[in-house]
């Protein structure tokens, strides 16, 4: 009877210290990783709370019917437009730029344009072409402000430059993003925009270039985090057999 009560008080012993390790680990790795993980849960449901086309600007900028290409007979020909753009042409094409016909010359690392009716090269696009460009694709109430030129273009842009940047004011505020070889609207950010990418570079630990979300630091975090939820899951189940036994 002795040997019994011997080895039932020795599992009973080992018990509590495995329960009063089991919660000191829990605690400890509460204590390394709670703030990020509130980081997290904070960050995903900012993320999701928004609709990814209002993030993007999406709502901001006008749909454009491909404009019908108004050719004349006294506009520059291709052969000269190719001789005037300076570059190895790839392709090259036709086409309508606001309300001008131009030719759009590619080779492999450049674009350029060439006025249709005057000849000249109008790559880079000047401020004018930029805005220009950028009113004709905003639906916002804000009036237009700035325009930056940049050789190479704020992280944001998100691609090489260059770029003309376009502002526009509240109550509609955002930047438009005008590809200064093509003429293309590239991106459109707002403060939305902004935030959400910083609220992106909490959530992956990439608080500089946002992008990597492979990182050790998200790596190691995330396994500590695997640990802190095992750690958990330990306790209930020894909770819940403790309950039982106490209710036999």
């Amino acid at each position: 009877m002795s040997t019994d009560r011997s080895f039932a008080e020795s599992r009973r012993v080992t018990r509590a210290l495995f329960n009063r390790r089991l919660r000191q680990l829990h605690l400890w790795l509460g204590l390394a990783i709670g703030a990020q993980v509130v980081i997290w849960l904070a960050t995903g449901l900012f993320m999701t709370w928004f609709p990814i086309e209002q993030v993007r600007g999406e709502h901001l900028r006008t749909e454009h019917e491909p404009p019908t290409l108004a050719w004349a007979p006294d506009h520059v020909e291709l052969a000269e437009a190719i001789e005037t753009s300076g570059v190895s042409a790839s392709t090259a094409s036709a086409m309508m730029l606001d309300e001008t016909a131009v030719w759009r010359v590619s080779a492999d690392d450049a674009t350029v344009m060439i006025d249709a009716t005057s000849g000249e090269l109008i790559t880079p696009l000047s401020e004018d072409w930029a805005r220009r460009l950028a009113q004709s694709n905003y639906r916002g109430d804000g009036a237009i402000g700035t325009a930056t030129f940049f050789d190479d273009p704020p992280r944001e842009y998100g691609r090489p430059g260059p770029a003309w940047r376009v502002d526009f004011d509240r109550p509609d505020a955002a930047s438009f993003y005008v590809d200064a070889s093509t003429g293309d609207v590239r991106a459109v950010r707002t403060g939305l925009w902004r935030t959400f990418d910083f609220m992106w570079g909490l959530h992956i630990m990439d608080w500089s270039s946002r992008e990597n979300f492979n990182s050790w630091w998200i790596k190691m975090t995330a396994s500590l985090a695997v640990l802190f939820a095992l750690a958990g899951v330990g306790l209930v189940v020894l909770r819940l057999a403790s309950f039982a036994k106490a209710h036999r």
